[in-house]
């Protein structure tokens, strides 16, 4: 019985069957494979794609947050310099660091706040914590500025604490957020590509 299953294998026009049989199978896994293989690259190449968008998110946002940074130091050398030419009484304080201009800080807020709900929502009390410390400096700054020019007595020892206050409170609040958003775009990284 074998030996007639193998005499027909090997008639011509049987052999060309399962050649052909053959030829069809592996090419129909190769049609597999070579899918596969495209649908792993498209989802690495969306997934890249996808790390950047949110790296140059990260970037904006840590941007804005240098920002901040830089006018919380401005608001401070205001203050101690204030102090400085008040004690001196031949001395008057000219603001040299443009402190009451806000146009870079307030250039992109909404975006970036935007950025922040849609991206990162988690962080978004963090953000707006920031926010009100920092407009809570501004006032106070803006508030002694206005009565050092209208010869106002001030409580330099009151005005003292209390930006020591708000500043100890806001902290290191944004270098926080800078350092949560890269840990955020690591793990993005680590989990996608």
């Amino acid at each position: 019985m074998f030996y007639n299953i193998f005499y027909l294998l090997y008639r011509p026009e049987y052999i060309a069957l399962i050649v052909a049989l053959f030829a069809v199978l592996v090419s129909i896994i190769a049609i597999f494979v070579n899918v596969y293989i495209s649908w792993r690259n498209r989802k690495y190449a969306l997934a890249r794609e996808e790390y950047f968008k949110l790296q140059q998110v990260v970037e904006r946002i840590d941007a804005k947050l240098l920002v901040l940074e830089n006018h919380r130091e401005k608001l401070k050398i205001f203050f101690e310099q204030s102090f400085k030419a008040s004690k001196n009484q031949n001395s008057v304080f000219v603001d040299m660091n443009n402190t009451f201009n806000l146009n870079t800080f307030e250039e992109n807020s909404e975006m970036i706040a935007a950025l922040i709900d849609i991206y990162f929502n988690n962080m978004g009390d963090n953000w707006n914590f920031c926010l009100v410390k920092f407009n809570e400096l501004l006032t106070l700054i803006f508030r002694l500025n206005k009565n050092i020019e209208y010869n106002t007595l001030i409580n330099w020892e009151e005005e003292a604490r209390n930006f020591n206050k708000i500043s100890l409170e806001l902290n290191n609040k944004p270098k926080e957020i800078s350092d949560a958003l890269k840990n955020e775009l690591k793990r993005f990284k680590e989990r996608n590509l």
